[in-house]
């Protein structure tokens, strides 16, 4: 084979002795392999330079064990939403002429080793056939709709020509990813085996399907019309719409837009649903939505690169590679599952040896817990049991280089035992605290040396709340934060550094929101219209139901140390006192604001609690006007106003914070980008306006001066 004629930095393509090509893709600048422009434009000058001497067959792979693609570049998806259509359309096109090339003469096999998302989905689409690998790390998937956007570069073509319209929908329109087994099974690969086996499992099933005519006969049907039945038609535009209506609410275009565009594409030829394809795509580019949840995304890469402090000191921190937990209540259980499942080892100390024996199990199960099966992977629990260290002695604790308590929230008890674990552990051992409400700072005073101390606050559920909140005290060192920063990073958690204050970031913003729900209540707003008004704004619970999940004794403690800090705004209720006196706490007692079918995070909302709107009409007030509108105002600007104050006081290092954590720890609709960027899309003069009429229910309503300075400036609080 002739050398190619430039040098190539994304790709190596080599000749076997045999006739085959490998190309094998290795993207520099980037974690994982990305399809940058520069990536497909070398790919297509090498297979310029095959066609001159065209090889018995091409191998894909990646240079990067784990990661075959993780999909476009998305810094610039983010550019798209500023072209004009056609252009978008264009650039589409372009891609897809590429990717063509691909079974346009010699056979092609993709080998999928790790990561292939999206445009990486897509490159192996547009190959003959696909090998993957049964690895665990292995996942393959169209994720564009979670970004607001839908495949452009013949995803949908492709899939709904290779494993039919119906299976292609539910894939791209779920944007959830599947593993190798998985893909064999639906047929999105040819074939499935061990890493070690990949390439010559290519080799020989490029040779077979060669021969037999089956490469041939499957380039025919993918270039013509998919096998679409009407009966399948018409069940797939009932069913699946509605489907689509229920998970995203009506919020986000990009779901029934797939949907549309494989219903439209099946009964034309390949190359017109290519451009309906890319028509679609630019469409959905040109959308709020799009641009909001590329802006999430990005925030979140921003997020992964951070070390949660400013300046870079001694270079990264040593991993923990002996973490401890103590306490194995709720949350102690589910932040060692979350180390199980990430394959770090555990060691979990409770001085009660029955809590000990009953969290084992749960914790097991927790970390076996399988996704796309939705039960538990028995062979993966034994395998998992290995991992765990149980022990009943603080003396277990001796080796840990990060230690994370979490008994109960009372602080004297909290003192106790982080002083303990103190005496306990080496000098250079991380303590943390996983908290929601108590002081860094005060929890610190009987430590001897608290620059090694911070808060690691947890949500609950651990295995679905991605944030973690790390929490700087008055005398956290640097080498702590990032020390715990980095640790939250290997479990696949999001830290967000803050400065020690009542509430911290979360509870903080959160805390208007429901305390204006109970003043709404007490004006005679039923709780199922704030709790539909909520969903309608986007939030996956309404605020009555969130105080039932969150368990009303836990709000009512909450409640006081925020009141106790921000009075002023923040008054203390007295329906939630009155409600955990009579022993109406939410779902843990089977009743709470509402009644439920059993105690318990299973418990279905069965009617109203009449203690509930006893307590309600006791301290009631007097109605006020409530439109939708102004329900929404009311639950949603003071914790806008919130978030100002919270950087006006320096509670975080960048505003991108609060927006990536309202959306992983409260649920904050990521359509809207974020709690700042919901602001944004109003405009600051908008919010001073509605503020203003709302002014009479006092301070809670009253304009900051930063809120101020922007609606004067026209400067954007995302700036």
């Amino acid at each position: 084979m002739p050398a190619i004629d430039r040098e190539l930095e994304t790709l190596a393509v080599e000749r076997d002795a045999d006739g085959l090509v490998r190309l094998t893709f290795t993207v520099p600048g980037h974690r994982q392999n990305v399809l940058t422009g520069r990536a497909i434009e070398e790919l297509s000058h090498a297979l310029d330079h095959l066609a001159a001497e065209p090889p018995r067959g091409v191998i894909l792979l990646s240079g990067r064990t784990g990661s075959f693609f993780a999909g476009a570049d998305v810094s610039r998806l983010e550019e798209l939403g500023t072209l004009p259509a056609a252009e978008v359309a264009d650039l589409c096109d372009r891609g897809k002429a590429v990717f063509a090339r691909l079974t346009a003469s010699f056979p092609t096999a993709a080998v999928i080793d790790g990561v292939c998302l999206g445009g990486g989905l897509e490159l192996a689409l547009a190959c003959d056939l696909r090998v993957a690998t049964s690895e665990r790390h292995t996942s393959i998937g169209l994720p564009e709709v979670k970004l607001g956007l839908m495949p452009g570069w013949g995803g949908t073509v492709r899939l709904a020509r290779l494993i039919g319209p119906g299976p292609a929908v539910e894939l791209a329109g779920s944007g959830e990813p599947i593993d190798g087994p998985a893909a064999a099974r639906r047929g999105v690969v040819d074939a499935c085996v061990p890493a070690a086996e990949a390439v010559e499992s290519a080799r020989r099933l490029l040779a077979l399907r060669s021969e037999d005519g089956f490469i041939a006969a499957r380039r025919r049907r993918m270039a013509g019309p998919a096998d679409l039945d009407p009966m399948e038609r018409e069940f797939l535009e009932a069913t699946t719409a509605a489907v689509i209506l229920g998970r995203t609410g009506g919020h986000y275009p990009a779901p029934p837009a797939i949907l549309r565009t494989i219903l439209a594409g099946a009964s034309v030829d390949a190359a017109t649903a290519s451009r309906l394809e890319s028509q679609a795509f630019a469409k959905l580019a040109a959308t709020p939505v799009a641009r909001n949840l590329l802006r999430v995304f990005s925030i979140g890469e921003r997020n992964r690169r951070d070390a949660g402090v400013d300046a870079a000191s001694g270079g990264e921190p040593m991993p923990a590679i002996a973490p401890a937990i103590v306490g194995a209540g709720i949350m102690g259980a589910g932040i060692a599952a979350s180390h199980l499942r990430a394959g770090v080892p555990v060691t979990v100390v409770d001085v009660n040896p029955e809590a000990l024996a009953v969290s084992v199990p749960g914790i097991l199960e927790e970390a076996a817990w399988d996704r796309l099966a939705k039960r538990v992977d028995e062979a993966r629990a034994v395998e998992l049991a290995g991992r765990l260290r149980t022990a009943t002695s603080l003396a277990a604790l001796a080796a840990a280089d990060i230690v994370m308590e979490s008994v109960t929230e009372r602080p004297d008890v909290k003192q106790q035992v982080l002083a303990e674990i103190e005496r306990t552990v080496g000098p250079d051992t991380v303590i943390t605290t996983n908290t929601s409400t108590n002081p860094i700072g005060r929890l610190a005073a009987g430590l001897a040396d608290p620059s090694r101390f911070c808060g690691l606050h947890f949500f609950n559920p651990v295995r679905r709340m991605t944030l973690v909140e790390v929490i700087r005290g008055p005398a956290t060192s640097d080498a702590t934060v990032a020390r715990a920063v980095a640790h939250a990073k290997r479990l696949g958690k999001c830290p967000v550094v803050v400065n020690d204050s009542p509430g911290f970031l979360v509870n903080r913003v959160l805390m208007p929101y429901l305390h204006e729900a109970g003043e709404l209540l007490r004006e005679g707003v039923p709780a199922e219209r704030l709790d539909r008004i909520a969903r309608g704004f986007g939030m996956p619970l309404g605020p009555i139901e969130l105080y039932d999940m969150i368990g009303l004794d836990t709000a009512f403690y909450a409640g006081l140390v925020l009141s106790a800090a921000y009075g002023d705004r923040i008054e203390a209720s007295p329906v939630i006192p009155a409600l955990v006196k009579a022993g109406k706490l939410g779902r843990k007692t089977a009743a709470g604001f509402y009644r439920y079918s059993e105690a318990g995070p299973h418990g279905r909302i069965v009617g109203r609690e009449d203690k509930a709107a006893e307590v309600i009409t006791r301290y009631a007030h007097l109605p006020r006007e409530s439109s939708d509108r102004t329900v929404v105002d009311r639950l949603f600007l003071p914790m806008l106003l919130e978030a100002l104050r919270v950087l006006d006081e320096g509670l975080v290092r960048d505003s991108r914070d609060i927006d990536l954590a309202v959306i992983h720890a409260l649920g904050f609709p990521a359509f809207r980008g974020g709690l700042l960027a919901w602001g944004d899309s109003l405009g600051a003069t908008e919010v001073v306006r509605r503020l203003e009429l709302l002014g009479e229910l006092g301070a809670r309503m009253k304009p900051t001066e930063r809120l101020l300075a922007h609606a004067s400036s026209g400067r954007p609080f995302t700036g």
